[in-house]
């Protein structure tokens, strides 16, 4: 089946805007069922601290993160300031007001989908009339709506919640299981709710169909976290701290971790490309100037690291030293599903590696593990690691941020607000841990940003911003501008090398980049 440029374009806005849905459907039902947007609709013009004396119940972190995502989608504007936070409604917000009902409506699905996530091996999908029932319901209104800011966002945001998660349990088992899509069109409930949805004619899957499941690894980051959209009241006014803690068997209660993990290593494999230059030429430099070996903190599935080892095989000189001197491969991770994933992975893919626990706010600790361990020191290795360094443990700066630039981003620590300053702080200090170890070799990354919530407003399909800052907001962590990024880096006196910089996709959203820094 041919997909012109101009549909795959179309496709992937499709995509990012049902992510968008996803990030914010919860948000706007506990908003609405506390009256919270019937407030921000008489006031027009308030602020978090505000907002917090009427409604006291909720937590200021995670209050602050909701209502910076409704920001990014042009609902409302969202100001930082060193003093505070400030909310006004925007001309947009009246239209949404309109249609919060459905968004409360939907937002029943997520009890469905936390339900099949915690059993990923459940077929066929169970109770699939419950999901006939609201992809004919969003076909019912969509036929009657006729303002264009719902057919174009809200029943794209709608159907993301039905669709996404479906189609990352059946992509997740496909993958697991070796099954074809094929067979999972034999439930006759299932083709009619995808016909709903357009995306099968009664007989195959159509274009959008098609491209939809093929990327279906796409929404597996932000489909992870359903946790967290399942409790979502909770997280904003209860007792949310229990997630936060691991079960009997050591998994994460807030994310879907095994869901992440494939999500994040099919999305991400196209940025592991941009390594190859600068791992060619420290792999192809006299034997004595290279490092023993690669470490991956944060391993996730171990495709870094599977990739690196192909290309030093295939792309340098370094394969041919390898029987003399043996390339020191390890991964570590502070999540131990993650670890066994990596060991996993690599061993299927025939690739030597060694695996150790490792918490990212920490070096030192890593550095002594490996020395007990392996006899490695960490300053060694070539550190690489692939959107870790945000979701280190907060630690309280001991400094005063001394920077100008101030982050437009939404920060919590177990539901507490962080002002912005004290993020950068502590993003420097966090750099400072890292400058012994990383002062021969370097460290290698990419790293995930967010971007000012009046910009991804005004490139709503164009970039999954919202999504992203939504589950890593009520996941504790912190992304920050590019710009701000660079500059903690700077401050922590360490060198980026210009040459082995990048960042994506544009110079006006950029959510990704790659540095060297040594």
């Amino acid at each position: 089946m041919s997909i012109t440029r101009e549909e795959k374009r179309a496709f992937r806005s499709l995509l990012f805007k049902h992510q968008d849905g996803i990030a914010i459907t919860a948000i706007i039902a506990v908003l609405e069922q506390h009256s919270v947007i019937d407030f921000l609709a008489t006031q027009q013009t308030t602020s978090v601290s505000k907002i917090l004396q009427q409604f006291p119940e909720f937590h200021a972190g995670y209050l602050n993160v909701a209502l910076r995502s409704l920001s990014s989608q042009g609902i409302l504007k969202y100001t930082v300031t060193q003093n505070e936070v400030r909310i006004e409604t925007t001309e947009k917000f009246t239209f949404f007001r309109q249609h919060v009902a459905h968004y409360v409506h939907f937002n029943e699905l997520f009890d469905y989908y936390y339900g099949l996530f915690k059993n990923p091996f459940e077929f066929p999908l169970p109770n699939t009339k419950k999901l006939k029932a609201f992809a004919s319901y969003l076909a019912n209104v969509k036929h009657t709506a006729n303002d264009t800011y719902f057919q174009t966002e809200v029943a794209l945001h709608l159907e993301g919640v039905l669709l996404a998660p479906m189609l990352v349990h059946l992509g997740y088992h496909a993958d697991l299981e070796g099954i074809e899509t094929s067979t999972f069109l034999e439930n006759e409930l299932l083709q009619e709710v995808l016909q709903l949805l357009a995306l099968y004619d009664g007989n195959t899957l159509t274009k959008k169909g098609s491209f939809l499941f093929d990327r279906s690894y796409a929404y597996g980051v932000t489909t992870s976290y359903t946790p967290i959209m399942r409790h979502m009241e909770t997280y904003l006014t209860g007792d949310f701290l229990p997630f936060f803690e691991q079960d009997h068997l050591g998994n994460e209660q807030h994310v879907f971790r095994g869901i992440n993990v494939w999500g994040s290593g099919g999305s991400h494999a196209t940025y592991f490309n941009k390594f190859d230059a600068v791992l060619v030429d420290i792999f192809n430099k006299p034997l004595n100037q290279q490092p023993k070996g690669i470490i991956d903190v944060g391993c996730g599935n171990g495709a870094l690291l599977e990739h690196i080892f192909d290309l030093i095989w295939n792309k340098t000189q370094r394969k041919d030293d390898l029987s003399a001197n043996k390339l020191i491969l390890i991964g570590a991770d502070y999540n131990k599903e993650a670890l066994l994933s990596t060991k996993r992975n690599l061993e299927k893919a025939n690739v030597w590696a060694e695996v150790v626990w490792g918490d990212i706010g920490n070096p030192a600790e890593i550095d002594a593990k490996l020395q007990e361990l392996y006899n490695v020191k960490l300053e060694e290795l070539l550190n690489v690691r692939s959107f870790l360094d945000h979701n280190r443990p907060f630690n309280v700066p001991q400094g005063t941020y001394k920077g100008d630039l101030l982050s437009t981003g939404a920060f919590a620590h177990r539901g507490k607000q962080l002002h912005n300053s004290d993020v950068a702080q502590s993003l420097v200090e966090h750099f400072e841990k890292w400058k012994p170890y990383i002062q021969y070799h370097g460290l290698l990354f990419i790293e995930l940003h967010t971007v000012a919530p009046n910009t991804v407003a005004l490139n709503l399909g164009k970039t999954p911003c919202t999504a992203y800052d939504v589950t890593h907001g009520f996941s504790d962590q912190y992304i920050v501008e590019l710009d701000v990024f660079l500059d903690a880096i700077a401050k922590a006196g360490i060198t980026i090398d210009p040459t082995h910089s990048y960042h994506f996709p544009s110079d006006e959203i950029s959510t990704i980049s790659i540095n060297l820094i040594q």
